[in-house]
C-alpha cells in the first residue's frame, strides 16, 4: 500500500508540473493570431493603388457638382456617390476637378473651382503625415466583410496614405507648386451626413490620388 501510495503522490506531482508548464490558450485567438502575422497590409495597399484604384478613377465625380449636392441636397450627393463601409454617418466621395491654387502651405494647397476663383473651395492636403479612410473607403473596392477584424482594414487605409504621401505629395511638392497656377487633380474627400445642415461647407479636405500642374 505504501508502494502504491508513493507511485500516487509521483504521478500527482508530475501531473502538477505538467498543468503549470503547459500554456492554454483559445484556438480562435490563436487562429487569429496567426491571420495577422501573415496578412500584408504594405503588399495589399500597394496592388490596390497600381492594379486596382486606376480603375475607378473614371467614375470620380467633378468637384464643382460635388459641392453644389453637399450644400443643397445631401441626400442626393450620398445616394449617387457617397461610400460608407457598414454603418456610418460619414461618406467618402471619388472626385476630380481643376482649380487655380490661391495659398499654398505646409499642411496643404487651397485651391479655388469656381469661377471667379477669388476664394478657396477645396484644400488638398499636402502634409507630411495623412490621416483617415477617405482613399480607402471612397474607391468602393474594399470590402470591411472579407476581412476577419477590423485592425487589418484600419491597417490598409494607414498604408494606402502612406503611398499617398511618398508617390502623390512629395513629387508634386517637388515641382514648386505656387500661388496662380492651375492645379489638375483626382482624390477623395469624406463628409459627414451633417457636415452642411448648420452652414454650408466652406474648405473641402482632398486626399490627392492624382496631381497635376499646368
Amino acid at each position: 500500500m505504501k508502494m502504491v501510495g508513493k507511485y500516487i503522490l509521483i504521478v500527482a506531482v508530475f501531473a502538477f508540473l505538467m498543468y503549470r508548464g503547459i500554456y492554454f490558450e483559445n484556438l480562435q485567438n490563436v487562429r487569429q493570431q496567426r491571420q495577422r502575422e501573415a496578412f500584408n497590409a504594405a503588399e495589399y495597399a500597394r496592388d490596390f493603388w497600381d492594379n486596382q484604384l486606376p480603375g475607378v478613377l473614371d467614375k470620380a465625380v467633378e468637384t464643382e457638382e460635388l459641392i453644389k449636392l453637399f450644400n443643397t441636397d445631401m441626400a442626393q450627393s450620398i445616394e449617387r456617390y457617397g461610400k460608407a463601409p457598414g454603418v456610418s454617418r460619414v461618406y467618402a466621395y471619388l472626385l476630380k476637378g481643376e482649380g487655380t491654387i490661391l495659398a499654398a502651405g505646409e499642411n496643404g494647397l487651397e485651391v479655388s473651382v469656381e469661377e471667379p476663383n477669388t476664394n478657396p473651395d477645396v484644400l488638398i492636403e499636402t502634409g507630411s503625415y495623412i490621416p483617415g479612410n477617405a482613399v480607402r473607403d471612397a474607391s468602393g473596392l474594399i470590402d470591411v466583410s472579407k476581412f476577419s477584424d477590423t485592425m487589418k482594414f484600419n491597417e490598409i487605409s494607414g498604408a494606402i496614405n502612406k503611398i499617398v504621401v511618398k508617390d502623390v505629395i512629395k513629387p508634386f511638392l517637388g515641382k514648386g507648386p505656387s500661388t496662380g497656377r492651375t492645379v489638375k487633380f483626382y482624390g477623395a474627400t469624406q463628409v459627414a451626413q451633417d457636415a452642411a445642415e448648420e452652414k454650408g461647407l466652406e474648405l473641402i479636405k482632398i486626399i490627392p490620388i492624382r496631381l497635376q500642374l499646368e
